[in-house]
């Protein structure tokens, strides 16, 4: 039992299964975990990642060739997003990619360490085309006991730089810092929040937890679990396994084709993806949200155009900020544009009327507030540009 676990275990959290781990689904009400996301600062267990090193002097030549980004671009201390393809072009999962001075790590919340290593292996057949001379060293960081916490939320630069200092509100997108207490801090974040992923040894993530509750009270922090992931990652959408798998994988569908780097050199399932991405997809994914205030929107209801059905919503939930429903939504590709109205959908309540919208659906916080500007606790300092 590692020292996080028992943390959870004392407050009589709700746990749930996240990738084979089991993790907070729940600390307390979704809707409070998601205010504080939104409006404060939401502290979370994030151990359901896997994480793998692949270190090495030709660790990079085997890691790029798994991943649809390009590494290439990444320097010591940097991060990267990308999709990990199959042999068809279709999304396996998604992981970040650290480089550090001896070599990368790998983090995913949806492919586990095993995954991930036995993707490796299998690239190392290709070693000689890689033109890999020196095998990486590759193991699973569970092997040193270590883990994920994330800080997120419009003020959650303000908590980390009260714990590491000014140097944290300065650190860019995508990079992360070493520190003191044997930590990377990573700044990264999949709903359009400030976050930072805390990665480490989980008895320095155990230590932190309580001196961010310590730190964050008069934030009004809160602790949560995974489960409001569901509603920020619809509002602000990007790959998530729970939302997209049972529906499509291919990332040309999804629109996520922002993940993939064509132009850099092979990587497992470019040429697949390649033809999908010259064939057009015969739908995508859209928003949608109804046009009748308080009708209710759910997954497999079909959509509808001129008496034709077009596709059908794949996920939906209640938005506190859109106040309404909003849903994801896999249609017609010439239907697919934002702003459209002129929808029908079929939902159990009967038929309700819809338009497209763009995504994200929501504007956040974060992006009104500027760390030199504002702050939640100096009252000399406005909150936000509101």
């Amino acid at each position: 039992m590692n020292s996080l676990s028992m943390i959870h275990q004392k407050n009589n959290v709700k746990m749930g299964v996240y990738n084979n781990r089991t993790v907070p689904s729940a600390y307390r009400d979704m809707f409070e975990e998601y205010k504080a996301v939104r409006e404060n600062v939401l502290l979370v267990d994030y151990s359901h990642m896997s994480i793998v090193s692949v270190m090495g002097d030709d660790a990079w030549a085997l890691i790029n060739y798994i991943a649809s980004a390009d590494v290439s671009i990444i320097r010591d201390e940097q991060g990267i997003y990308s999709l990990l393809l199959n042999d068809e072009g279709m999304i396996r999962g998604d992981v970040y990619i650290l480089c550090s001075s001896e070599g990368y790590y790998i983090l995913s919340e949806n492919l586990s360490a095993q995954d991930i290593i036995d993707t490796l292996n299998k690239a190392l057949e290709k070693s000689d085309e890689l033109d890999v001379q020196e095998t990486p060293e590759i193991k699973s960081m569970d092997e040193e006991d270590w883990g994920t916490i994330m800080l997120e939320g419009p003020y959650a630069w303000e908590v980390m730089a009260e714990v590491y200092g000014f140097d944290v509100i300065g650190l860019p997108y995508y990079e992360f810092m070493n520190t003191d207490d044997d930590l990377m801090v990573f700044r990264c974040g999949k709903h359009g929040e400030f976050a930072y992923q805390m990665i480490g040894p989980q008895s320095a993530l155990a230590e932190l937890w309580e001196k961010l509750l310590d730190v964050g009270d008069k934030y009004l922090l809160k602790t949560g679990g995974l489960d409001y992931q569901k509603m920020v990652r619809i509002e602000n959408t990007g790959w998530d396994e729970s939302l997209f798998a049972g529906y499509s994988r291919n990332p040309v569908e999804l629109q996520m084709q922002w993940a993939i780097q064509y132009d850099k050199d092979d990587f497992i399932g470019k040429r697949a993806v390649e033809e999908l991405s010259l064939q057009k997809a015969k739908r995508k994914l859209v928003g949608i949200i109804p046009a009748t205030e308080g009708a209710i929107l759910n997954a497999d209801d079909k959509v509808m155009a001129n008496g034709q059905e077009i596709g059908l919503i794949i996920n939906s939930i209640f938005s506190p900020a859109a106040q309404g429903y909003i849903a994801l939504a896999l249609i017609d590709s010439q239907y697919a544009l934002s702003d459209i109205d002129g929808f029908t959908v079929h939902t159990s309540q009967g038929l309700v009327s819809a338009k497209t919208q763009s995504v994200p659906f929501i504007y956040n916080l974060s992006l009104l507030v500027n760390p030199t500007a504002h702050s939640y606790v100096d009252a000399s300092k406005a909150k936000s540009a509101l």
